[in-house]
């Protein structure tokens, strides 16, 4: 990276931190049965993860739980095959300022939801990603293991890093949870 990308970085995750100490939220724990509402964020999708995050939204949708995903894609523009679809919200680089904090109504809009659960599907650690996640207002967050994680159910998938793996991961926990 880059001395000017690190500096713009350092002052992105100094403005993050100086609003998450505004952040007030009360942590619910929630499983499958509990949840009504879920919020999906991911990052970099490939054409495998891509339709294994689509199946895991028609699995949230079966279970009668409202989902919203919000995804990033490295680069200027987002490709065209993953364009129009329902209940999927895409945004690039030029929705973000020049400290890369997201700038844009409908991330705004994320962020604000309160989602019952929040599924960080996120393979690759991206300041974008984090931001979002870290201010959303969700009851539970889940996610992999990061550096500097915000989430309240933080699954190890060294073993096998993948979305597919990670799905599974969150499906077996969640059942266990509060059952």
């Amino acid at each position: 990276m880059s001395k000017f990308k690190s500096i713009k970085c350092r002052i992105g995750r100094f403005n993050l931190r100086k609003r998450l100490k505004n952040l007030k939220r009360q942590v619910i724990t929630h499983n499958f049965n509990t949840a009504k509402t879920a919020g999906i964020l991911f990052s970099s999708p490939d054409d495998q993860s891509f339709s294994a995050i689509k199946e895991f939204l028609l699995f949230l949708s079966n279970s009668e739980i409202n989902v919203i995903a919000l995804v990033y894609v490295p680069g200027k523009k987002v490709p065209q095959q993953y364009l129009m679809r329902k209940g999927i919200n895409f945004y690039c680089s030029t929705d973000l300022n020049w400290y890369y904090k997201p700038k844009n109504e409908m991330i705004d809009q994320f962020i604000d939801q309160k989602f019952d659960i929040l599924f960080d599907l996120s393979l690759k650690q991206t300041f974008t990603t984090d931001y979002v996640g870290s201010l959303s207002k969700a009851a539970f967050k889940i996610g992999m293991q990061k550096e500097n994680a915000y989430q309240d159910l933080v699954i190890d998938i060294n073993k096998n890093k993948s979305v597919d793996y990670l799905i599974e991961q969150i499906k077996h926990y969640l059942n266990i949870l509060n059952n």
